[in-house]
């Protein structure tokens, strides 16, 4: 459906805007505390919610019928080969920050936890939205250390630049797979996917995850150059 594609274009653009600013930054042209501001971190949570939300869409839009296993694990495969590569790049970069549970590693272990869900009884999967959702605002320190990383649940957390994981950040997706079954029927695309405008707009939604990988290292390298100029 180009709507889903486009909904992930904006999403995209956002999230540009986002680590844009959060660039300009580090690197002084903004306030040193710009982006831990509560609008910033807001928006932040947003852009990563419509990321997951948009993949619980699509996957049950992709295998809510019967699951096609050669496209499902070679997307799945994509996703952790791209969210180790994010954490490889990041760990070498901004060792004080890298990246260990982000949003592609959040995607990728959601799509597997929502497997399940794709057949069970919608009531059931309500619960197991807010269940989710619930406990991502408690911790426990039995949690803590780096193993438990994943679940969200430790009691003290090491800063990150990108951290989504699956307690609170499963549930959205979860809420993706269960708004789709709900209205399943009711999804029907308004759009022609022949028209010049509605393929300019889907494009980049098609191909969100080659943008999430370089779109930061250009505009980190940009800003950089950028500060470089102004400082000398």
């Amino acid at each position: 459906m180009p709507e889903i594609d486009i909904a992930r274009t904006f999403a995209l653009a956002s999230m540009i805007v986002f680590h844009f600013a959060y660039d300009l930054s580090m690197f002084g042209f903004l306030p040193p505390d710009a982006m831990i501001q509560p609008g910033p971190r807001l928006a932040a949570q947003l852009i990563a919610g419509s990321f997951l939300f948009l993949s619980g869409v699509s996957l049950c839009l992709a295998h809510c019928d019967g699951i096609r296993w050669r496209p499902y694990l070679r997307r799945l495969g994509v996703l952790v080969l791209a969210a180790a590569a994010v954490s490889l790049v990041t760990r070498l970069a901004m060792p004080h920050e890298w990246v260990r549970f982000g949003i592609l590693h959040s995607i990728a272990a959601s799509t597997v936890l929502a497997l399940p869900f794709l057949k069970a009884p919608v009531p059931v999967m309500a619960i197991v939205v807010v269940a989710t959702l619930a406990m991502g605002q408690v911790s426990f320190s039995a949690f803590d250390g780096p193993l438990w990383l994943w679940s969200g649940l430790s009691a003290t957390l090491p800063f990150m630049m990108d951290y989504e994981p699956v307690f609170p950040w499963f549930g959205i997706c979860l809420s993706g797979v269960l708004f789709t079954r709900l209205f399943r029927e009711k999804l029907t695309s308004v759009l022609d996917e022949s028209d010049r405008y509605v393929r300019m707009l889907s494009w980049p939604g098609k191909h969100s995850l080659a943008i999430y990988l370089l779109h930061q290292p250009i505009l980190f390298g940009s800003v950089y150059l950028a500060s470089r100029i102004f400082q000398s």
